[in-house]
């Protein structure tokens, strides 16, 4: 081993063990944190047309009130609107989390849908969504959804 690797590889591998040290010892996020990853690990799935993404928070028995949606009726919604539209993003605005003891907990906000093929989208309309979550294990999973056009902002 040439003399210059020598001397780097101790360094690196306490610089990797000094790295696992302040990962194992940093706080671990709050559970209001943890939904909004959760959220926006969704939203970066849309962008990225990335449907096993958008759908990975949804329970087993995940239920969408204002349109009776199961997970497959989730899923095969969103495969019909990545269909119609080469591009979708969302915004997520006004977020807030209320807990509801160590494993239940709502979360509220507003989100801004937009699609189209180009630049700038053909189509965007705003929501207030009301979702329900339930911790499993050490993940928090979407239980329920509901949402309804916001008018006038």
């Amino acid at each position: 081993m040439p003399l210059v690797f020598q001397r780097l590889v101790p360094g690196l591998v306490l610089l990797t063990m000094a790295c696992c040290l302040l990962v194992a010892c940093s706080d671990p996020l709050s559970d209001e944190a943890q939904i909004r990853q959760r959220l926006d690990s969704m939203v970066d799935g849309l962008a990225e047309r990335n449907a096993r993404a958008v759908m990975a928070p949804l329970a087993e028995d995940f239920s969408a009130d204002t349109w009776n949606l199961d997970p497959r009726g989730a899923r095969l919604l969103l495969e019909r609107e990545m269909r119609a539209h080469e591009r979708l993003r969302a915004r997520v605005h006004d977020f807030s989390v209320e807990l509801h003891g160590q494993d239940r907990a709502t979360a509220e906000f507003r989100i801004i849908l937009t699609g189209g093929s180009g630049l700038i989208p053909e189509r965007g309309r705003w929501y207030r969504v009301n979702t329900g979550w339930r911790r499993d294990g050490s993940d928090w999973m979407m239980i329920s959804a509901s949402w309804e056009d916001v008018v006038g902002l």
